[in-house]
């Protein structure tokens, strides 16, 4: 920050020139600008997405469970011991373990992306406020 009266250069939270002891006036803090949800949703800063994909996990988890629970305790599996009922055992098995595995993951890479989409959005709010204060520090 430069001294008004002596031009020389101070550094950016000194209250007083280190030369000629001005005081600087406190630096006055702008407020965030509000916006309200629908309009952040309207200009598509508020996503809905990643909500919707948890939703969506949780409804398509308890069908994968149900499935694979259904294959497993399903009557025919119970009262013959063959070949195809103890394979459909099996199948319920992996359905459980890796069926809701898979979807979790899915679920997951859906929402990596759109965090970071709100990622790369912070870092270019803090981008334009950092080169606000570089403006008002340089004149």
């Amino acid at each position: 920050m430069k001294c008004p009266q002596c031009l020389t250069e101070n550094d950016i939270s000194s209250t007083k020139c280190s030369i000629c002891e001005h005081a600087f006036a406190p630096q006055q803090v702008k407020s965030a600008r509000y916006m309200s949800f629908y309009a952040e949703y309207f200009a598509f800063r508020e996503l809905v997405t990643p909500q919707l994909i948890k939703v969506v996990y949780i409804v398509g988890a308890c069908f994968i469970t149900a499935a694979g629970l259904l294959s497993i305790l399903s009557p025919e599996t119970l009262n013959e011991y063959e070949v195809g009922p103890i394979l459909t055992r099996l199948g319920g098995i992996l359905v459980l373990l890796v069926g809701n595995l898979v979807w979790r993951m899915m679920c997951e890479g859906a929402i990596l992306l759109f965090s970071l989409h709100e990622m790369l959005v912070s870092i270019d709010t803090r981008a334009k406020v950092l080169v606000r204060q570089g403006k008002n520090n340089g004149q």
